[in-house]
């Protein structure tokens, strides 16, 4: 019987790109590494013969000689909060571009004592660097872990906990909103929150800050543990029976919109009667009844922000160029005003 033979088209390799672009295999190889400044019309016409040849860099080869993978892994706890998923997605898109891949380890903070063993698995593929989500126990625990020469930037914390570090403006997030329902006339801000996390960056401390600055003493919050909507429904009935509730601040959307509920469930209405703000910016607030006014964090900027932080720093080491300055960017977020609140003359909503 006689074998069909092969249609397949062989995977272009480098030797291929460089005789398109019309220069060496070692420059496209300098091209790709980025070790070595090359020309800019040499560049360009590497990049047109890469697309056109539909070239992809074989890491694991590149890996072989670098000793370290075209790679970085993210350190982070709870993988589907919403925070968590939007920066990965931001990480991965400016990875991408720089034809790196990403890999997530997930740290469990219902078991701190496996955080250690879990960033030793992570390191053990060869990262080129590392990027530590500080937004919970074990992404501070992580960063005792990570050798001091591997290139690493610190997502969320506080200010200073990371030499290299991108950070969003969440306690500024939370004064921004309780400043705005006080500039609308309420005599104070009701605020439902999760339980302090290990940083002072919260938009809790933010609600603090606003009614600390305009002379009102805050009332005590209502915490509600994470996840449980049940909680946040009767925290919404609890401040609905209370008459001088005319405005809450909610640590996040899902919560907002659970406090709604237990306030109608008590007859009051929202915005009419108490005006209710949430956190995060979700997109089904917008579709919420009414439309639910939120703040934004762009989670997705801090992302390929820390990517591309990083990237200088592996570039730097690979070099052998000094490394750059520290560097700690902050990410500001936006309002977004819809109608879930309104003005309050002192006696009712106007």
């Amino acid at each position: 019987m006689r074998m069909a033979k092969s249609t397949g088209r062989t995977r272009p390799v480098i030797k291929d790109v460089a005789k398109l672009a019309g220069v060496s295999a070692p420059t496209v190889s300098r091209y790709l590494n980025g070790t070595v400044n090359v020309a800019e019309d040499k560049c360009e016409r590497i990049a047109k013969a890469i697309s056109q040849l539909g070239y992809e860099p074989n890491i694991v080869a590149r890996a072989l000689s670098n000793r370290e993978m075209d790679s970085v892994v993210v350190f982070a706890a709870n993988p589907s909060a919403f925070s968590t998923s939007e920066t990965n997605h931001g990480v991965e898109a400016a990875a991408r571009r720089r034809r790196f891949l990403l890999n997530i380890v997930s740290l469990d903070e219902s078991d701190m004592e496996s955080v250690e063993a879990r960033v030793r698995m992570g390191l053990s593929i060869r990262p080129a660097g590392v990027i530590v989500y500080e937004y919970d126990r074990a992404g501070i625990a992580a960063l005792e872990h990570i050798p001091k020469d591997m290139p690493m930037v610190v997502v969320g914390g506080s200010f200073g906990d990371g030499d290299y570090q991108i950070i969003n403006a969440e306690r500024d997030g939370g004064r921004w909103m309780t400043m705005h329902l006080l500039d609308l006339g309420h005599r104070t801000v009701f605020h439902v929150g999760r339980p302090a996390g290990p940083t002072a960056n919260t938009r809790t401390n933010g609600w603090r800050d606003a009614l600390e600055e305009r002379g009102i003493a805050a009332p005590d919050p209502i915490i509600v543990p994470d996840d449980d909507l049940d909680e946040s429904v009767k925290a919404g009935r609890v401040l609905g029976r209370r008459d001088e509730v005319t405005a809450i601040f909610a640590d996040n959307d899902e919560i907002a919109v659970a406090v709604i509920r237990g306030l109608r469930e008590v007859g009051r209405r929202v915005p009419d009667d108490v005006s209710v703000v949430g956190f995060d910016d979700r997109n089904f607030g917008a579709m919420w009844n009414p439309a639910l006014t939120s703040y934004t964090q762009n989670f997705l900027d801090m992302g390929e922000r820390s990517f591309r932080m990083l990237f200088e720093r592996i570039q730097a080491k690979r070099t052998g160029d000094g490394m750059p300055p520290s560097q700690v960017e902050v990410v500001q977020g936006e309002p977004c005003l819809r109608a879930s609140e309104r003005a309050y003359d002192g006696g009712e909503a106007l």
